[in-house]
């Protein structure tokens, strides 16, 4: 985008200024829409997503977001130190270990295979930009968006407009990850169980492809979702929108997240 188009839409407020005043090219027309509209807290994550259709797939998830965006938001890398080695990471490791060693006492042969490290902002962005499933989304709604708001506006986009047909749009191609900096796994709020062979090659992986052919199949979402509930009081799921049986989100008592303490950075 040119900088005379940027200063156009420097200063615009969501539902005060059309996106208009300027006969833009529609690929310049798109990205002033996503500038507009992008919450502050959302600003640098935008920017590092590599393409506009994944850039306007992210976007439609923080407008839906709203105001709560702020409190799901993905710790920074501040809050991952602080993180490590707390009360409250000792009480997530320890219902991970009491749900492993109940699954590895019901399933001979087998064991729990988990990832407890908190997902950075930066993995997820990565993740982001390369997930096939977020690509098929994001070429979707990018098309739709051209056809129906850029297309239909004779060079005016409204802010408020391009708002409401975003938060309203429906991907028939459903995207496999959440938008970078909501995912529960950002705030150690959600932990993905998968189930490996005695010599730690990976079985049941969290893979949508696999979900019908080995976890319905072999019945690994029973026997997963038995030792969770047996040792892991704190864990709910399996995530069902979308049907992941690996996923569990992980709710920590009010002690354990004090531990923890607010930085202040998620205002930022």
């Amino acid at each position: 985008m040119t900088a005379r188009v940027r200063s156009v839409f420097a200063g615009l407020t969501l539902g005060l200024l059309p996106l208009s005043g300027v006969q833009a090219e529609p690929d310049a027309r798109l990205d002033a829409v996503i500038d507009a509209l992008t919450p502050t807290i959302a600003v640098e994550a935008i920017g590092d997503i590599t393409d506009p259709g994944r850039k306007l797939l992210a976007l439609r998830s923080y407008l839906r977001a709203g105001d709560g965006i702020r409190d799901r938001w993905s710790w920074t890398e501040a809050e991952i130190s602080a993180f490590q080695g707390s009360p409250a990471q000792a009480a997530l490791l320890a219902e991970v270990e009491a749900i492993k060693a109940h699954f590895a006492a019901q399933n001979p042969g087998f064991a729990i295979y988990s990832n407890t490290r908190v997902r950075s902002l930066d993995v997820q962005i990565a993740h982001w930009n390369e997930n096939a499933s977020v690509g098929v989304a994001a070429e979707e709604i990018v098309s739709a968006f051209d056809a129906e708001v850029l297309s239909a506006s004779d060079g005016d986009v409204e802010a408020d407009r391009a708002a409401r047909w975003l938060k309203r749009f429906r991907n028939t191609a459903r995207a496999h990850l959440a938008a970078p900096g909501l995912t529960r796994h950002g705030r150690a709020h959600a932990i993905d169980f998968q189930i490996s062979r005695e010599d730690g090659t990976l079985h049941a992986r969290a893979d949508s492809d696999r979900i019908e052919t080995v976890w319905r199949a072999e019945g690994w979402d029973a026997a997963l979702a038995g030792s969770v509930a047996a040792a892991g009081p704190s864990f709910t799921g399996p995530l069902t929108n979308p049907n992941e049986p690996w996923h569990y989100d992980y709710e920590p008592t009010e002690d354990a997240e004090a531990e923890i303490g607010p930085t202040g950075a998620d205002d930022r």
